[in-house]
C-alpha cells in the first residue's frame, strides 16, 4: 500500500530522516515507534505530503506521490493529529463533513456518510452541534478520527492521537480502535513513542531513533531478538507497561 524510496528530509545541518527505504503492506497496522526527535513524524508527514523530501519518493498503491497529484492522492488519505485537529470556529458536525462539503458532495450522501462514521466512532449525536472547547479530549479525537474516516480512505496516517488523552480515556480509545482498524481493513501507519500502546495496535513495529530505522519486527520479535542495545534499552524502560500477553 505504501512504499518510500530512498526517503530523507533535513532541517538545517540536522538530519531529521536518513534516506530510507520502507514498505508497508495493505490492510496492517503498523507503529512507527521510538523518542521524541527520532524521525516517526517526519516520515509521516512525508508520506501525507506536509513535508517535501531532500531526497526520494513516496509511492501509495503504485502511484509516486508528486505535487501535481498531492491533493488527488489526499483524498485517498485519513489523517489523525493531537487532540484531532479540529477548526475551533466550527462545529463537530461541519468539522466531520468539511472535506466532503468541499468536494462538493450531494447532502443526502453526506448526511449517510456522517450517520455512518458517527456509528463508527461511537460519537454521541448531541456532540455534533457543538464546538470544539465544550467537548472533551477524548470526545474531540473522536470527532478527529470521524472526519479521517469520512471519505472512506483506504490509508490512515496517525500522529500520536492519544498521547494528551488520560490513561483511563486513552486506554478505552486503543481498544475501541483496535477494533475498529480490523473490522474496516484499513491500512494504518500509527506513531507513538508509548511502547504499550505499539504492541497492543501493531501488526509491525518500525523502531527508529536519530533518523535511522534501529529493528523492524513484531514485539515479540524484538523483545526476544533485539537488533542494537538501543532496542532493549528502550524496551526495557517502559517494560513494566508492556500487557502480560507481550512479556509471557
Amino acid at each position: 500500500m505504501i512504499e518510500v524510496h530512498e526517503l530523507g528530509k533535513r532541517f538545517g545541518d540536522r538530519v531529521a530522516l536518513a534516506p530510507l527505504s520502507l514498505a508497508f503492506a495493505r490492510e496492517t497496522v503498523t507503529v512507527l515507534l521510538g523518542p521524541s526527535g527520532c524521525g516517526k513524524s517526519t516520515l509521516l508527514r512525508l508520506v501525507v505530503g506536509l513535508l517535501q523530501p531532500d531526497t526520494g519518493h513516496v509511492v501509495i498503491d503504485g502511484q509516486i506521490v508528486e505535487r501535481a497529484n498531492l491533493e488527488q492522492v489526499r483524498h485517498r488519505i485519513g489523517y489523525v493529529i493531537q487532540d484531532g485537529g479540529l477548526f475551533p470556529h466550527m462545529t463537530a458536525r461541519a468539522n466531520i463533513t468539511l472535506l466532503a462539503r468541499y468536494l462538493e458532495w450531494p447532502r443526502a450522501q453526506i448526511e449517510d456518510r456522517l450517520n455512518t462514521v458517527v456509528t463508527l466512532t461511537r460519537i454521541d449525536r448531541r456532540w455534533l452541534d457543538q464546538y470544539p472547547t465544550t467537548l472533551s479530549g477524548g470526545e474531540r479525537q473522536r470527532v478527529g478520527i470521524a472526519r479521517a474516516l469520512l471519505l472512506d480512505p483506504p490509508l490512515l496516517l496517525c500522529d500520536e492521537p492519544l498521547s494528551a488523552l488520560d490513561p483511563i480515556t486513552r486506554v478505552a480509545l486503543q481498544s475501541e480502535l483496535g477494533d475498529l482498524f480490523a473490522r474496516l481493513g484499513k491500512t494504518v501507519l500509527w506513531v507513538t513513542h508509548d511502547l504499550h500502546e505499539a504492541a497492543y495496535l501493531a501488526h509491525e513495529i518500525v523502531l527508529m531513533r536519530a533518523g535511522h530505522v534501529v529493528q523492524r519486527g513484531t514485539i515479540a520479535e524484538l523483545l526476544e531478538r533485539p537488533a542494537d542495545p538501543f532496542v532493549s534499552l528502550f524496551i526495557n524502560a517502559q517494560r513494566g507497561q508492556l500487557p502480560a500477553a507481550a512479556t509471557a
